[in-house]
């Protein structure tokens, strides 16, 4: 266990338990898990403190565990990542969990430009008086 770094101030825990009320409103579980993930790990590091990464050994504020699913089906985890690593992770794997007792979430690659549409394809429509001109 972490040693403890600052005193304990009421209003920490005053903000926790307003969250975790708060975070009964989600009625979407993913939502409600993330509140409550980094509300914990917000209050945590308040207490405590926070770690470094072990891959790029940058400095993590909010410590959760990881647990990676690589597209070849391996698995590895990791007692916290950074933003930068989580982002990479995300970007090159299945999925990335970021769990904590039975409350995870989960975060899957992110397809950009999936919902654009490629412009140089598509006519553009015609102006009321350009139309107006081309019958007249």
């Amino acid at each position: 266990m972490r040693e403890t770094t600052s005193k304990f101030r009421p209003e920490v825990l005053q903000e926790y338990l307003e969250t975790l009320a708060r975070a009964q409103s989600f009625q979407f579980s993913n939502a409600r898990h993330w509140t409550l993930l980094q509300c914990y790990s917000e209050l945590q590091f308040r207490l405590h403190g926070g770690q470094r990464c072990p891959v790029c050994n940058a400095h993590v504020r909010h410590v959760l565990p990881v647990i990676v699913e690589h597209n070849d089906g391996t698995r590895a985890e990791f007692p916290c990542l950074c933003t930068r690593c989580i982002e990479a992770e995300r970007a090159t794997s299945r999925v990335v969990i970021t769990h904590l007792g039975q409350a995870h979430v989960e975060h899957y690659p992110i397809v950009y430009g999936e919902k654009t549409t490629d412009r140089r394809s598509v006519t553009p429509p015609l102006d009321s008086k350009k139309a107006k001109k081309a019958k007249g």
